[in-house]
């Protein structure tokens, strides 16, 4: 239990931390707030920061002064059986997601927290509007930096922090399928996105048992890329004309069939991954 509270102090200290340092960075240097280069540094900066940084400094602390990457299980690879599973996971699992999205932001809170509704949903709706502004590109280069801004740095930090470490110190202390949900609990609620937290813990949990069921943190890390940079290519393709398709709404209205094969095809390539490590 000590670990744990160690573990959760230092991840929301470290997020604080970084805000008030962002906040700092963005008065000093203005300039770079109007830039979209300066912007993606910074974001690039904060997910390395954050989350890779912070596990690393955390497992090294909480475990005893151990090598991070081998506690992590890092070093262990994945089979390619089991990196195709991870991979074909992502790609089936959009549709599900689309759909929970769209649930998960129609919802309301009581009338008793309007304000704080209202507070969410612009914080919301200014995410969403930077989100856009890098993602709006028509150059193939810049594609390929979001992609590593935007798709891997958050892939390899988030799973090191959320999985390699804190669901780790968590399964120490309770049984698996606890810590698998606590920690993705954790990972969606530190993003500070109300009406997208259903779904991005949904995500979590998915990662979890992919880390579980493999051994290797490499298993969540290619699910997770892969699920990130689907939306950063989906974003240049429709940007640029060469697609109608909306990204979000697969899985949604006249195509909610695709959510119950999506569901389907999930369950089905993780009981096969299950199966397959004798868990």
């Amino acid at each position: 239990m000590k670990k744990l509270l160690v573990a959760l102090l230092l991840i929301f200290g470290a997020f604080i931390g970084l805000v008030v340092l962002m906040g700092v960075l963005m008065v000093l240097a203005p300039e770079w707030s109007n830039s979209t280069a300066g912007l993606l540094f910074m974001q690039g900066f904060q997910t390395i920061v954050l989350f890779g940084v912070t596990a690393l400094v955390g497992v090294w602390i909480t475990e005893d002064r151990v090598n991070p990457f081998k506690q992590m299980l890092l070093n262990k690879g994945v089979s390619w059986k089991q990196g195709l599973i991870a991979f074909f996971f992502a790609v089936a699992a959009l549709p599900m997601i689309s759909l929970l999205a769209e649930w998960n932001q129609g919802m309301e809170l009581p009338s008793f927290l309007a304000s704080l509704e209202e507070m969410m949903r612009q914080m919301e709706e200014s995410a969403k509007a930077l989100t856009e502004r890098f993602l709006n590109t028509s150059s193939v280069g810049m594609m390929f930096v979001n992609l590593f801004v935007m798709a891997l740095l958050p892939a390899v930090g988030e799973e090191m922090m959320f999985r390699g470490w804190l669901q780790r110190v968590l399964g120490k202390s309770v049984n698996y399928h606890t810590a698998i949900w606590v920690s993705a609990f954790v990972f969606s609620a530190i993003h500070f996105q109300f009406y997208g937290f259903i779904p991005r813990m949904l995500i979590g949990a998915a990662l979890g048992y992919l880390y579980c069921y493999t051994g290797s943190l490499w298993a969540p890390i290619i699910a997770h890329f892969t699920n990130n940079a689907a939306a950063v290519v989906f974003a240049f393709l429709t940007y640029n004309g060469y697609t109608s398709i909306n990204f979000d709404l697969i899985g949604t209205g006249d195509t909610w069939y695709l959510s119950v094969a999506s569901v389907a095809v999930c369950v089905a390539l993780m009981f096969r991954l299950k199966i397959t490590t004798h868990r």
